[in-house]
């Protein structure tokens, strides 16, 4: 995620803990907890990802275990599943690779789990009324995507994105709002931008950057709207800490 650390990561939700996985060569390597693998497995990556289950309470049931130990994942894709990449995975394009997470939860977790729908509370990012007005990326621009205290002012946070689509846009923006953000946009580019912003719940008399929605709103003709969508989430039936190989 661009050079956000690690430790502000995992401050995102119960059970992100920030930690990114290698998937290279038809391996896949990380540490991280049972909620991330579970966020992985289940096909929530092309939504956000851990801070997209976590803020809308969308994995549910188990021990706290679940969202606190970690645990590290070894595993090697069968022959013939396509050597995908990390971008593949965090866009939630390595269908073969989420199976594989599935079928590892469940042999060495004995983890079961059911679908649930659930009418959540989200924010739409959609276009303004002018239309929206974001920068496209140039080609050259590296993919860049994180939130960091701006050095110039406090309590002023900046977003600076390169090079990515509004999905990871609505990634980024539902981590600064703690809840999930549904790209509504339409749009299908990729885009370069940064943003300045008041950090959530600070003093209006403790900074002069705009809020986050008026950011949005005056510099990329983009809204934020209060919306409730069925959302699918997943229910923790069963599960185990695995024994030593």
């Amino acid at each position: 995620m661009g050079d956000t650390p690690a430790e502000r990561l995992a401050a995102f939700g119960r059970g992100c803990d920030g930690s990114f996985p290698q998937v290279e060569n038809n391996r896949f390597r990380v540490t991280t907890t049972v909620f991330a693998l579970i966020t992985w497995a289940y096909g929530y990556n092309d939504r956000g990802g851990c801070s997209f289950t976590s803020n809308g309470n969308l994995i549910t049931g188990g021990p706290s275990w679940v969202g606190t130990e970690r645990f590290e994942v070894q595993a090697v894709l069968p022959e013939g599943v396509p050597s995908y990449t990390l971008t593949q995975f965090l866009d939630g394009q390595t269908p073969r690779l989420d199976a594989m997470l599935r079928t590892l939860l469940a042999e060495r977790f004995k983890l079961q789990v059911r679908r649930e729908t659930k009418d959540a509370p989200v924010y739409a990012l959609v276009s303004g009324r002018g239309g929206a007005k974001v920068p496209g990326a140039k080609v050259d621009d590296p993919v860049l995507f994180n939130i960091t205290p701006d050095p110039g002012g406090a309590n002023a946070l900046r977003l600076r994105v390169s090079n990515v689509t509004m999905s990871r846009v609505a990634l980024m923006v539902g981590i600064v709002v703690r809840r999930p953000v549904i790209d509504g946009t339409g749009m299908t580019g990729q885009y370069t931008f940064d943003l300045l912003f008041a950090a959530p719940n600070a003093n209006p008399t403790d900074t002069s950057a705009p809020s986050l929605t008026t950011a949005f709103q005056e510099q990329l003709g983009l809204r934020l709207e209060d919306a409730r969508r069925p959302v699918e989430g997943v229910v923790i039936e069963n599960i185990e800490r695995p024994t030593e190989n």
